[in-house]
């Protein structure tokens, strides 16, 4: 019976989606509580102001970075094929649901969803919880970064060279690998770069 009660919102949720909801909403004025006047939200300037925010939100290192590495460990074009498929099948119908729910309530990531039916106000913190785990990794990846930028300020550069504690017995510099004669009549043909083994 609880559930019947808790799923009825399911039904006709559109003639109580647009009410205002209960107690002080985010963003309300003192002075506009006082008058009883209903909560003014924030608008966005323009379109251009949208689109560049959300663009900003999932544009980031992995378009750089990640995308031509999945490209190219995944067969290179042919992995286009059913990146596309899933892009427009899921991806863009899921993105563009998520962008018309929330300007239809007017409403932020979690409380839409309790304004639309409280039973799925847990797909609101879930969402939360998923982006707070994701920063995780992303800071490290940042870290990543910064900590390569300042090792590129060396005037020679720790990938330049063997010798480093990180280098194996078979990395050889460029300069030796590229006297292919020696190394194939030695019968060593293992060898790794030092920039190889310094990215790995």
């Amino acid at each position: 019976m609880a559930t019947k009660e808790k799923l009825q919102c399911l039904k006709d949720f559109h003639k109580d989606i647009l009410k205002p909801s209960p107690g002080k909403s985010p963003g309300t004025r003192p002075e506009d509580e006082a008058e009883g006047k209903p909560p003014q939200r924030e608008k966005w300037a323009s379109k251009i102001d949208f689109l560049l925010s959300v663009a900003g939100g999932f544009i980031g290192l992995g378009n750089v970075w990640r995308f031509p590495y999945l490209c190219y460990k995944n067969g290179g074009g042919a992995f286009l094929i059913p990146y596309f498929i899933f892009l427009f099948g899921g991806g863009l119908p899921v993105f563009f649901l998520e962008v018309a729910l929330g300007q239809y309530t007017s409403e932020g990531g979690i409380t839409c969803w309790e304004k639309i039916c409280p039973i799925f106000t847990g797909i609101g913190y879930a969402s939360i919880v998923i982006v707070s785990l994701l920063n995780v990794y992303y800071i490290v990846i940042l870290a990543w970064g910064v900590y390569y930028l300042f090792q590129s300020f060396q005037s020679i550069l720790p990938w330049s060279l063997c010798g480093q504690k990180w280098n194996t017995p078979t990395c050889v510099e460029d300069t030796l690998r590229k006297n292919k004669t020696l190394w194939l009549s030695l019968n060593i043909t293992n060898f790794t770069s030092p920039v190889t083994e310094f990215w790995e």
